[in-house]
């Protein structure tokens, strides 16, 4: 063996024993904030998560204290964690204090608005994790992207209906000051709700928005029963995107997160609803 090949063994060797000395420690609450943490490989550093986070699958295998929006300290505490990595967007509030009241480090990272702040949350995600190193070829990446993303031009005249549906619910329309509304923005796409929050639309109201498109995600289209059941929906047929069966299927999770993989979906979006017309 050359002093070359040697050299990078004794430093692989090295990374893993570092690799099998950290201790398992840290929940992380918030689905961003653990694909991050798992871009960053640090996933091995990982006891638990919550109910929002499930992707990849090796963070959905790991145990759930419970929904970001409704936890627990007893269910958090339960897995024994010394740090808790937490989205701000996580309720109630009172849980976390009641974690620092118990000596646990918590640390918060907020959510965001816009894509700008992922590598912010990377950088912080970073350097709580302690990896920095990885850190800074997934900001790299992730200012690539949304260098393309901002280099595409907005789709002009086209509106979206962008849909919101899970197994069980009743189908909402994404309005003004959603996150489905700012990742629309973001991407260059008119949302032809313009109402605020969100709601339930049916018939005439459907027909007035005249959306051009449908955005809806691929398990919501599953929990409808697929394309066919869609443009069932009250009025949705009589609407421009209903005579044209013209619909774009995404990842929620993935383009709503503000996440590593939302930029990258963001791009996906508007190239698929730009293909709807050319």
């Amino acid at each position: 063996m050359n002093a070359a090949s040697l050299s990078v063994l004794l430093l692989a060797v090295g990374w893993f024993s570092v690799a099998q000395a950290e201790p398992a420690d840290t929940l992380v609450i918030g689905a961003d904030l653990a694909e991050i943490v798992d871009q960053l490989q640090a996933t091995p550093r990982l006891l638990g998560r919550d109910d929002s986070s499930h992707f990849p699958p090796a963070i959905a295998r790991l145990p759930s204290v419970g929904y970001l929006r409704q936890l627990s300290a007893e269910g958090i505490l339960s897995l024994k964690p010394r740090r808790v990595l937490i989205s701000d967007a996580a309720r109630p509030a009172i849980v976390v204090r009641q974690l620092e009241a118990v000596g646990l480090q918590v640390n918060k990272v907020g959510r965001g608005k816009s894509i700008a702040e992922i590598p912010r949350k990377i950088e912080q995600v970073a350097s709580i994790m302690g990896r920095q190193a990885q850190a800074q070829a997934l900001i790299a990446e992730q200012q690539a992207l949304a260098a393309k993303l901002a280099g595409l031009p907005p789709l002009k005249g086209p509106k979206a209906l962008f849909i919101f549906n899970r197994t069980g619910m009743t189908p909402l329309v994404m309005g003004q000051g959603t996150e489905a509304n700012a990742a629309l923005e973001q991407a260059g796409i008119s949302n032809c709700a313009s109402f605020n929050a969100y709601k339930q639309v049916a018939g005439e109201s459907m027909v007035a928005l005249a959306p051009d498109f449908v955005i809806i995600s691929k398990a919501g289209l599953e929990a409808l029963g697929g394309e066919e059941s869609l443009w069932k929906l009250g009025g949705l047929a009589l609407t421009p995107a209903g005579r044209a069966r013209r619909v774009v299927q995404i990842d929620d999770q993935a383009l709503l997160n503000l996440g590593p993989r939302t930029v990258a979906a963001m791009l996906q979006l508007r190239q698929d609803a730009g293909a709807l017309f050319p």
